[in-house]
């Protein structure tokens, strides 16, 4: 069974106008969509009752991202063909894309009445359940029917993506991993286990993966904008390599100059340049274009966070949440910008929004308790609420090691080093990226006066900066300036802090350099 697919993103109008982009996954692209629509349009008008042209008008309304007629097709279609499975999985699909969840979960309810499948039944219910924004009885729905039929890429598919929502990308690789062992040409589940490998901090692995999709699907725009983004990350802007990196944003500008991700990607190739400005006006000109794209305004904030314009990150992340609330990636960036903005205040209610929007991902608790212990000083409500992260992801590393950062933040060093410590046990089991956590470790056994640990775990941090130069050197260069003052070894740690800087190192640990550097 080949899935070698393409995906093509696409612009869609969602509620209240709000513009939203997905990328339709095809075999390949539709030539000459137009031309076909108007075919196909006057096919249906003069045959009403012919359901197989329906269908191809249907699926090229979805392929051109026109949602909301072939949501109408597809109704239309299941009238006279009621029994057709597949196309009431597309009919659920759209409906989830473009928010209309309560229809979603009709459709899915009525398709396992049609069927005595007991592994369709158990995917349709993880369908219903991430409906319902239980993506953890969704991820168990989907394991039990990639149990019963684990020939079905389609079930592993539901359930890596399931894994990758609720933040557990060990679980998540496995799943892509059975993908691969049923078709290693399978160039969804190289992309998707390309993020799982990254959060992993398993780099080479990524890269071959990212780079082996490209190979076998040259303009998917997923795959592009990853290895641009990977490319920009650790350094590859200047020279030959430069080219070669530039080559690549432009292709995925090309397959989606109405996606702020693309814009994104030009933008941060100018940014790892050094052409701060240049890389801000990008995303300027496409909010300027597409005002409500929420995604083009958290791509502006992210970006302006990180050249350290705090205040106007500020507005631009306000904007997004204001258009969009269904991404916890908004609130999450929010809780990064805000207090550096000097805005507190209006932080408050949001955290308490992405508390209860989003109550199955760690990292939500945790960046939740960090801004309440360190920036409302509410300790013990910022601990509950960070304690809570491990337990929905006890296999998770960074999961503890956030948990962790937050007990340091409120000066529970005692308890920071024995959750720290079960961190990095969970990590040498299933990966994660331990270096942040070893200098922690080192910062929490300093402050308890056990200055022998304390060594062993700096030195652990700048050996883990070592491993981490060849994938990110800016970060790397950061960190291991940052083990090295740890360890006493001022010229060192000033070097690094130098390289880092040269390497075009962002905002925030950017501002904290200069700091150091300075006094």
């Amino acid at each position: 069974m080949s899935r070698s697919t393409t995906a093509y993103p696409v612009s869609i109008d969602g509620l209240s106008g709000v513009e939203i982009n997905a990328c339709v996954v095809l075999e390949e692209k539709p030539i000459g969509p137009e031309r076909r629509l108007k075919t196909l349009s006057k096919y249906v008008r003069e045959h009403p009752r012919g359901w197989k042209k329906r269908k191809e008008l249907a699926d090229l309304l979805g392929a051109m991202g026109r949602w909301e007629e072939a949501v109408g097709e597809y109704r239309q279609l299941l009238s006279l063909q009621p029994r057709l499975i597949e196309v009431r999985l597309q009919l659920g699909k759209i409906l989830q894309e473009i928010a209309r969840e309560a229809e979603a979960i009709e459709t899915y309810k009525s398709t396992i009445a049609l069927t005595g499948n007991p592994a369709t039944r158990q995917h349709l219910t993880g369908l219903i359940e991430s409906c319902r924004q239980r993506d953890r009885s969704a991820a168990k729905a989907f394991e039990s029917a990639a149990a019963l039929e684990a020939d079905n890429p389609a079930h592993w598919l539901a359930l890596g993506q399931t894994q990758l929502r609720i933040e557990n990308p060990a679980a998540a690789l496995r799943a892509f991993d059975a993908i691969l062992g049923l078709n290693p040409e399978d160039t969804t589940a190289l992309i998707y286990s390309y993020d799982a490998l990254i959060a992993l901090a398993r780099f080479p692995e990524a890269r071959e993966r990212i780079k082996r999709a490209l190979e076998l699907a040259p303009q998917d725009f997923r795959a592009l904008k990853r290895l641009a983004d990977y490319r920009c990350g650790i350094g590859l802007v200047s020279g030959a390599e430069g080219k070669q990196t530039k080559q690549l944003v432009r292709a995925s500008v090309q397959q989606a100059a109405n996606a702020p991700g693309a814009s994104e990607s030009l933008a941060y190739y100018h940014i790892f340049r050094g052409q701060w400005e240049k890389g801000v006006a990008v995303l300027e000109q496409f909010v300027a274009a597409h005002p409500n794209n929420p995604g083009g305004w958290y791509s502006l904030a992210r970006c302006l966070f990180h050249i350290g314009e705090n205040r106007q990150a500020a507005q631009a992340i306000l904007r997004a949440k204001n258009l969009y609330s269904g991404d916890c990636e908004i609130y999450r960036l929010a809780c990064e910008i805000l207090p550096e903005a000097g805005k507190l205040q209006e932080l408050k209610p949001l955290v308490e929004e992405m508390l209860e929007r989003f109550p199955q991902q760690w990292s939500v608790r945790a960046a939740a308790g960090q801004v309440l212990v360190k920036g409302y000083k509410d300790i013990e409500r910022g601990l509950a609420v960070a304690a809570t992260a491990p337990e929905l992801q006890p296999q998770v590393a960074d999961a503890w090691f956030w948990y962790g950062r937050v007990l340091s933040l409120a000066k529970k060093h005692q308890e920071a080093v024995a959750v720290l410590e079960r961190g990095w046990q969970c990590w040498q089991s299933y990966g994660g990226c331990p270096l942040p956590a070893a200098l922690w470790l080192g910062e929490s056994y300093r402050a308890l006066g056990n200055r022998t640990k304390s060594r062993q775990w700096w030195q652990e941090a700048a050996r883990q900066a070592e491993e981490l130069m060849e994938f990110n050197p800016a970060v790397a260069s950061y960190w291991q300036g940052k083990a090295l003052k740890g360890l006493g070894d001022k010229k060192g740690a000033t070097g690094c802090f130098g390289q880092a800087q040269d390497r075009q190192v962002l905002y925030p640990a950017r501002g904290e350099i200069e700091k150091i550097l300075k006094r």
